[in-house]
């Protein structure tokens, strides 16, 4: 091999592996959103695919299975979500309408609207508000795992109403025990606030799902984007409410992931993957309008 072939080849090879290792790591970044920080991530270049993690994760942990497979083709974006993974928190309680605004922020400082948006259980109900508020942003739009009412009767949602403050602090450390020992493990390793601030973030949280801002049946149909609906046959939200949130959206299409729970992404992500990939790749047609 000639000192020209050899030299070109070494750059060849030094060129592939700066871009790989550019897509492995990503960019990093926090942008500065309605009085608080939202820690950004980027990977990979193509079409902008957007992903909105659940309640007690954050981007890292929630779409690990995922975030290579898709950067791999597209340009992957994660938010981790104020008081989530490597966002700080701030003052006042979440809610879903906040966190669907946080998110329309980033995506127009990042300048990459209309974007197509996969969210997993308050990241469903997330994605679900930002399509319905924010139209001229999201191209299409997965979820998995949304709700649209909360977990408690109105009886039950006014009897905890009238809880003292020791009755609410007991229900939000057994929600605690309740949750796998990693939550709260993967959360001191990065939270800029400290693993102390755990149990704040998981009041916020109790009070969020007590009595969550969530999209009303009647707003889905506003929705006229397409939207996949997924969900485990045993998740959390039962078959018949994801039945209905699929009816309700007039290009929605829909997944049941069988001998699945809640967490799909995780338990299936070959399957999830795939889905959600075709998905994407179908062609926007107005027929498909039910």
């Amino acid at each position: 091999m000639g000192k020209a072939a050899a030299t070109f080849l070494i750059w060849l090879c030094a060129s592939v592996f700066q871009v790989c290792y550019a897509q492995a790591s990503g960019s990093h970044r926090f942008y500065d959103v309605r009085g608080g920080r939202l820690y950004t991530q980027t990977f990979g270049q193509g079409v902008p695919l957007l992903f909105l993690h659940g309640g007690t994760l954050f981007f890292d942990n929630s779409f690990e299975r995922q975030r290579d497979y898709f950067a791999s083709y597209r340009m992957v974006i994660g938010i981790d979500q104020r008081g989530r993974g490597h966002s700080p928190d701030s003052p006042g309680p979440f809610s879903y309408k906040d966190m669907a605004e946080d998110a329309a922020a980033v995506i127009e400082q990042l300048g990459v609207a209309p974007i197509d948006i996969v969210g997993h259980s308050d990241g469903g109900n997330v994605g679900l508000i930002l399509a319905r508020d924010h139209p001229q942003l999201v191209r299409r739009l997965v979820v998995s795992g949304a709700n649209l009412r909360p977990e408690l009767s109105p009886e039950e949602l006014q009897r905890r109403r009238q809880w003292s403050p020791k009755q609410v602090e007991e229900r939000v450390r057994a929600l605690d025990a309740s949750f796998p020992t990693w939550f709260r493990r993967d959360y001191g390793k990065v939270s800029p606030d400290g693993p102390d601030h755990w149990m704040t973030i998981v009041t916020k949280l109790y009070h969020l799902w007590s009595e969550p801002d969530l999209i009303a049946p009647e707003d889905v149909k506003k929705i006229t984007i397409p939207v996949l609906v997924m969900a485990g046959d045993h998740d959390f939200t039962s078959i018949e409410e994801t039945v209905e949130l699929y009816r309700g959206l007039p290009r929605g299409q829909l997944m049941i992931l069988p001998a699945t729970g809640h967490d799909t992404f995780h338990a299936r992500p070959d399957l999830s993957n795939l889905a959600i990939r075709e998905f994407l790749e179908q062609p926007i047609r107005d027929s498909q309008a039910r």
